[in-house]
């Protein structure tokens, strides 16, 4: 762990009613809040508004494609930019930058649709809400009396994680729809599922906080993307009870970052033409018309990731389903 990051998680768990943190093995640093990225934590009487940030009920969703229905390989020089545009107008909002991203990617019996994007607009809109309840009702604070999740309350937080999820399915769809027309797949009932890794969960025992954390259900896949050249696990729990409460019914929601996105840039620069020319010729559809890498794309790159060999080891609590290698990912530069 990040020596940053281990100080702000002990600062935090100092701070007002904290009681069990589960910390996963793709913690890092945040400087948005003070609380690092990949923890979930409980309350009782308080709840903590503010503390997955704006992005509130983003996730992963995928949609899998056997095998048997898969009629070709994706032609990426003829396809890639057909497909990015349609993805940049699947939704009025679109994909939002940094990590999201929306993908094909493959395992032996599956092809995965997958998408990890959120709730956009209608989570600031949320965060702007919640500031104001803060200064209403705690100013100077960061918690508020868990006697203000009113059922109102509750509604509209609900609304959020609704609507993010939503977003994600239509993506999806939206995509399985672009491989039928142009012949890539035939029709049939690709299973669907989503998770979501930035939430409030208020349940009787208390409120589960999940800031770049899995919500885990019982019998549920969720996705843990590795990085865009590494493609992706899909876990579940599993029977181990104990296990699952120490985490708080939650997992890793990603490799977890090696390099901030700064740094991820000064490590390309430090790369020998040979190793930037591997890149090159591995995702040539994503070069820009001077034949580079924009920032958004280098900061997603595997060197900026933790090595995931270790993800199940120090989470025993879940167990792979599958694990999938990266066909082609389309990213936006969009904030």
């Amino acid at each position: 762990m990040e020596q940053n990051a281990l100080l702000s998680l002990l600062a935090f768990e100092e701070k007002e009613a904290i009681g069990r943190i589960a910390v996963f093995p793709d913690i890092h640093y945040c400087s948005e809040r003070t609380i690092p990225v990949g923890v979930a934590f409980q309350t009782t009487d308080v709840f903590y508004p503010l503390v997955t940030g704006k992005d509130v009920g983003c996730g992963v969703a995928y949609l899998r494609i056997p095998r048997q229905q898969v009629l070709r390989s994706f032609d990426k020089a003829k396809h890639y930019r057909a497909l990015e545009r349609e993805v940049h107008t699947m939704t009025s909002e679109g994909l939002g930058g940094g990590n999201h991203f929306l993908s094909l990617e493959a395992s032996a019996d599956y092809v995965y649709l997958l998408v990890h994007t959120g709730s956009r607009n209608l989570g600031i809109y949320l965060y702007q809400q919640q500031c104001h309840l803060l200064q209403q009702h705690n100013p100077g604070q960061e918690w508020l009396p868990i006697e203000l999740a009113t059922p109102d309350y509750l509604r509209e937080y609900s609304r959020v994680l609704t609507y993010a999820a939503g977003r994600r399915q239509e993506f999806v769809y939206k995509t399985y729809e672009f491989l039928l027309r142009n012949r890539y797949v035939d029709a049939g009932t690709p299973e669907f599922a989503d998770s979501c890794h930035n939430l409030l969960e208020f349940t009787e025992k208390g409120v589960i906080h999940r800031k770049g954390s899995t919500q885990l259900r019982a019998g549920h896949e969720v996705v843990i993307p590795l990085s865009m050249s590494r493609g992706s696990l899909i876990v579940k729990p599993n029977c181990r009870e104990a296990a699952l409460e120490q985490a708080l019914w939650s997992c890793a929601h990603g490799a977890g970052r090696r390099y901030s996105r700064t740094d991820a840039l000064k490590h390309w620069h430090s790369l020998k033409k040979t190793a930037k020319d591997a890149y090159r010729r591995r995702f040539p559809e994503l070069l820009n018309r001077q034949g580079n890498f924009e920032s958004s794309v280098l900061q997603e790159f595997d060197f900026a990731y933790k090595d995931a060999t270790a993800l199940l080891a120090t989470q025993p609590h879940v167990t792979r389903c599958d694990a999938t290698r990266p066909i082609v990912t389309v990213k936006s530069t969009g904030v």
